[in-house]
């Protein structure tokens, strides 16, 4: 195996007027009360549980890339497992049995690959680099730190690298964060969001991971709607693929012998809802964090990573990817996916946000 880089993940996001239709109408009738409401950039999705899964989708700015926060964290999993893959991959391939052989293997077969793909990436998004960060975007993984092997030869976490990824998703922390990009680099991480399908180096739109939360690598920057050149940006149309291909299993469908035969896309959706149920950062959308002071609404959040940092302008925004659950009587439920960006962060936007889920779920169950 020469190619670390993972084949392009398909769109499975179709666009579905009524859909369309039905934010349309929710986002008006929100704006009539609040008109900055209008600012914010939203993927809609529905879930039809087929197989393979039907997801239909509505939005508004959703093509476009904003700073969008701790949100891109989801780049980073994506691409650790996606990198634990390729080197499980290695071994399967080579017959290596012990770390220091991986470590070894990985780096002749893989840096210079995912280096020459970075600088590429940068070339095509006309990205130039400076020599202050011409030094972070030349690194490569340091799979020392993030991989060991289990006795029957399968390639798995370290277990500090592992709380990293935890308490990155679940406790949103920007420490974890960081050691998590710093061990799997700008290079690795961005090349494989890529050549995933995630992000689209000629018009610099996707979800892009150029910092590291902390300051302790030097930014990479492209182009964004709300903050001119952002380090962590994202469309909302791309995040909400990726957590549609988390949702159906087909991202990085790879099963772990060692974690119970689940794929690496479960290990993922399970990040996710422990995020949602229980993790330091509750959903936006997530009323029942925040009674008695908000109406109530009928669905429920049960996988979330949300996203909250200030833009140079000074404002503050908020953004997430959820999945939300509408029950429809007694033994039916309705899952929707939810991707928001640029939205104010005051307590009336936010609930100008559930108000449209809410509304959105009912004009599009009550039918054409």
């Amino acid at each position: 195996m020469t190619n670390p880089f993972p084949a392009p993940y398909p769109t499975l996001l179709g666009a579905d007027p009524f859909l369309q239709s039905c934010l349309d109408r929710a986002v008006n009738e929100a704006a009539d009360v609040l008109p900055s409401i209008k600012r914010t950039a939203i993927s809609f999705v529905t879930i039809n549980e087929t197989t393979p899964m039907d997801f239909k989708h509505a939005g508004i700015e959703y093509g476009k890339s904003f700073y969008t926060a701790s949100l891109v964290k989801m780049g980073v999993l994506y691409a650790a497992y996606e990198l634990r893959k390729s080197a499980n991959q290695v071994v399967t391939d080579s017959g290596i049995t012990t770390p220091n052989d991986l470590y070894a293997r990985l780096k002749s077969n893989f840096d210079e690959i995912i280096k020459n793909k970075f600088l590429s990436i940068l070339r095509e998004a006309q990205i130039a680099l400076t020599p202050v960060n011409e030094r972070d975007a030349k690194k490569t993984p340091i799979y020392e730190q993030i991989f060991t092997m289990t006795p029957s030869h399968e390639v798995i976490f370290r277990p500090q690298f592992q709380k990293h990824l935890q308490d990155m998703i679940i406790k949103g922390r920007n420490e974890a964060a960081a050691a998590c990009i710093q061990a799997l680099s700008y290079s690795w991480i961005n090349g494989t969001l890529t050549a995933g399908g995630f992000f689209f180096p000629e018009g610099r739109t996707g979800i892009w991971v150029g910092g590291t939360f902390t300051g302790s690598m030097t930014p990479i920057r492209i182009p964004s709607v709300n903050d001119v050149d952002a380090a962590q940006a994202s469309t909302c149309f791309d995040m909400a693929n990726l957590y549609a291909h988390i949702f159906q299993h087909t991202l990085v469908d790879y099963k772990s012998i060692s974690e119970n035969n689940n794929t690496y896309s479960r290990l993922m959706e399970m990040l996710l809802m422990v995020s949602a149920a229980e993790g330091d950062n509750g959903s936006w959308l997530d009323f029942k964090r925040h009674k008695p002071l908000f109406p109530e609404r009928r669905f429920s959040v049960t996988h979330s990573k949300i996203g909250f940092g200030q833009l140079k302008s000074r404002d503050w925004v908020a953004s997430e990817g959820a999945i939300v659950q509408r029950k429809i009587g007694e033994f039916h439920k309705a899952d929707f996916i939810v991707v928001f960006q640029n939205s104010f962060s005051d307590d009336d936007s936010i609930n100008a946000l559930r108000s449209i889920v809410d509304r959105t779920i009912d004009l599009y169950l009550a039918g054409p």
